[in-house]
């Protein structure tokens, strides 16, 4: 006859585990909020990024005031102020990082830099 095994985690274990899940569903992106700025280069416009606590990331992007598109994307990790690549379905993508509020964008042929700063 086989024995049963039985595993065991120590309650501070246990404890630890949970802590560490309710600070990652607790977490607030240093960089969370809103952000408004422009793209400046071949092509120009505006841009807005909608940071969530957890880091992810709404881009809309303005064309001449009156054309939108909108993509999501996010930081590299939840305490980064990078922004990971990621690229619109009509082929923009932005490059850079929030602590600088500044970077590079390409579209197709074109590029340029971009810029924003947080709104309050």
């Amino acid at each position: 006859m086989v024995a049963p095994m039985l595993f065991l985690a120590s309650c501070s274990e246990i404890v630890d585990n949970i802590d560490r899940k309710n600070e990652q569903e607790n977490y607030v992106s240093p960089y969370a909020g809103k952000w408004i700025g422009t793209y400046t280069g071949e092509v120009s416009g505006n841009l807005i990024l909608n940071v969530s606590k957890s880091g992810s990331i709404e881009v809309t992007r303005i064309v001449n005031a009156n054309v939108e598109e909108t993509y999501y994307t996010s930081l590299q990790s939840a305490a980064s102020a990078a922004i990971s690549p990621s690229t619109s379905p009509k082929g923009f993508s932005l490059i850079g990082s929030l602590e600088t509020k500044s970077g590079t964008w390409k579209h197709q042929y074109w590029s340029g830099s971009w810029s924003v700063q947080k709104q309050p």
